[in-house]
């Protein structure tokens, strides 16, 4: 989650930390404003307990250039099956050429890897969301991929900086896996924030191609050219646009574009205490809902780019599926206007629903 606001230079290396005082200054007061918020969701976004305490002298700071060695020691891969309430969990072993047959894989569910942003880790109430609307749905295998180390607070420069070297091991692990039997034709990368752009990067380092990615609100600040998310990364590069112009990229990027409640600022965001960083995060909450078509939304073209506002222009061509279900073939911009919160098929955090409230709808 970008809790970073502002375009700003980009420190490269060791050097570009010493460089970054300020920058990571800044980071360290958002991180204190985020700490006393009230409600299970903003409670959530604390990101651990230890992060109040943490200084940018606790920044991992990789080499870059790809002179970094994989596997990285700070990143880990693991599969999730089984129960949502009670998974199974592997550490993918890339020194077990038959890892994957003996794992809890299983060949004839699709495939999900999930890149958490700045902030997250393994825990973190992305990962878990998605996992669970994923796991529950009962036809998934879920990679994870836990950069937390690399990604933490207050170190955002250090995050983005590092992002190419998490690329390049996953996409080690990612042709360990093809190798071994994963059909990449039936393998999504979901990406939030950083994430997004950990999921493009990806295909840089892969000498087959990605079928598809889909990206939740991808990261704004400090984010270059050659670092950005775009179209030529996968065969189908699907966007959902909630925080556009603060903490998200603006403009088109993917194949498909959802533009949602306008893709700057969610409606039910508008009262809360950061609410560009409720808006950033409630695109993980649209895609869990979409696993399931029966809470899917619909979305309607729009035109070329998102509008100011939930308006939407005359129909281009038909509504589609937003998010899981999206059609490989679709393109274009997209809209969704609603002013209710996304469901959550599992972690409540993502709604500020008590339990009370939530009532599961039928799987499709």
């Amino acid at each position: 989650m970008c809790v970073l606001a502002g375009p700003i230079a980009r420190p490269v290396g060791r050097a570009g930390a010493a460089a970054s005082v300020a920058v990571a200054a800044v980071a360290l007061n958002t991180v204190g404003d985020i700490q006393g918020r009230t409600g299970p969701f903003e409670a959530a976004l604390n990101l651990g307990d230890g992060a109040a305490n943490a200084t940018r002298d606790d920044c991992v700071w990789r080499r870059g250039m790809d002179r970094d060695r994989c596997p990285d020691p700070l990143v880990h891969y693991t599969l999730h099956t089984g129960d949502p309430d009670a998974p199974r969990v592997e550490v993918v072993d890339m020194t077990q050429r038959d890892w994957l047959r003996r794992s809890s894989w299983e060949p004839s569910f699709d495939n999900v890897l999930f890149i958490h942003g700045y902030g997250g880790g393994e825990d973190d109430v992305t990962g878990s969301v998605l996992k669970g609307a994923y796991l529950r749905n009962g036809r998934y295998n879920v990679f994870m991929v836990n950069w937390g180390a690399l990604a933490r607070l207050p170190c955002y420069p250090a995050a983005v900086h590092n992002m190419r070297t998490v690329a390049r091991c996953t996409g080690r692990m990612l042709s360990f896996l093809r190798d071994s039997g994963l059909p990449v034709e039936r393998t999504t990368c979901v990406g939030h924030s950083l994430g997004a752009h950990v999921c493009g990067l990806i295909a840089h380092y892969l000498t087959f191609r990605m079928q598809r990615i889909v990206a939740l609100d991808p990261a704004r600040p400090l984010i270059r050219l050659q670092n950005k998310l775009g179209p030529a990364d996968a065969t189908a590069v699907h966007v959902l646009h909630t925080n556009a112009g603060h903490y998200g990229e603006m403009g088109r990027v993917g194949h498909v574009d959802f533009c949602i409640n306008g893709g700057r600022m969610q409606p039910f965001c508008e009262n809360a205490s950061k609410p560009d960083l409720c808006s950033h995060t409630r695109s993980v909450c649209y895609l869990a809902e979409s696993v399931s078509t029966s809470t899917a939304r619909i979305a309607t073209p729009c035109g070329r780019r998102c509008p100011s506002g939930v308006r939407q222009t005359s129909r281009l061509s038909d509504p589609i599926y937003m998010g899981q279900h999206t059609p490989l073939s679709a393109a274009g911009s997209f809209c969704v206007a609603n002013v209710d919160e996304p469901y959550c098929p599992q972690d409540l955090r993502c709604c500020g629903k008590s339990n009370t409230e939530w009532i599961a709808p039928e799987e499709s």
